[in-house]
């Protein structure tokens, strides 16, 4: 099929543009199921997979379970559990417990839809101790803000974001430590699949979560 051949000269350019980051440069490649179960409420699974270092390096492997509630037309609210198998500079392969809540809100401008996100996420890291310098749970806020274009009569949905991630339980101090802004596009394959492309610039300063400045990311999305 032609999507399939897309996602495959896809990933086959990545390396190509790894000289582009200088070793900030990383990969994500991500599948999701989802199923409505009942009016307005849908289950999803998601399983993805992220390289670091210019490609050179495997990032993590996380598995998220997902089910979320839709209030309104214009108001969606949810919670999910992340399992992430991460690699750690120093301390290897660990195992990481993550769970959050979430709500969403819409508002469409002619042919802009804004979305609002504000979720609640705690990350226990198994094996690793808290101390004066490091909470374990580490929780945060994050704070997403997203543009989506409608074109009429088009496949493509392109987008933009930018993401800001807050601490709340810094045994040092709280404060916003982090952000992250992303650009690409959804296409609609046909009522059930869909494809997403992005690239995303993070400005990280958390030692823990070093997936690469700079991303490339491809997923593969199937409606049930």
């Amino acid at each position: 099929m032609n999507y399939l051949r897309f996602i495959l000269f896809s990933i086959l350019l990545l390396p190509g543009t790894s000289l582009l980051g200088q070793n900030d440069f990383g990969s994500s490649l991500s599948i999701d199921l989802s199923k409505k179960i009942l009016p307005g409420l849908t289950a999803s699974l998601e399983e993805e997979f992220r390289m670091r270092e210019d490609l050179g390096k495997a990032d993590c492997f996380s598995t998220t379970l997902d089910l979320n509630y839709k209030v309104r037309d214009f108001f969606k609210v949810g919670g999910a559990y992340n399992l992430i198998n991460y690699n750690h500079d120093k301390r290897g392969w660990e195992v990481r417990h993550r769970y959050y809540v979430y709500a969403t809100g819409s508002y469409r401008v002619n042919r802009f839809i804004f979305f609002l996100r504000e979720r609640f996420q705690s990350t226990y890291r198994a094996g690793v101790s808290a101390t004066a310098k490091r909470a374990n749970p580490k929780s945060y806020l994050r704070s997403r803000l997203k543009g989506v274009y409608d074109i009429r009569k088009s496949s493509f949905s392109p987008y933009a974001s930018m993401e800001f991630y807050n601490t709340l339980n810094d045994p040092q101090e709280n404060k916003m430590n982090k952000f992250r802004v992303t650009g690409g596009t959804d296409y609609k394959l046909n009522k059930r699949n869909a494809l997403e492309i992005y690239y995303r610039y993070t400005n990280f300063i958390d030692d823990d979560d070093i997936n690469g400045k700079h991303m490339i990311g491809i997923g593969y999305s199937h409606r049930f």
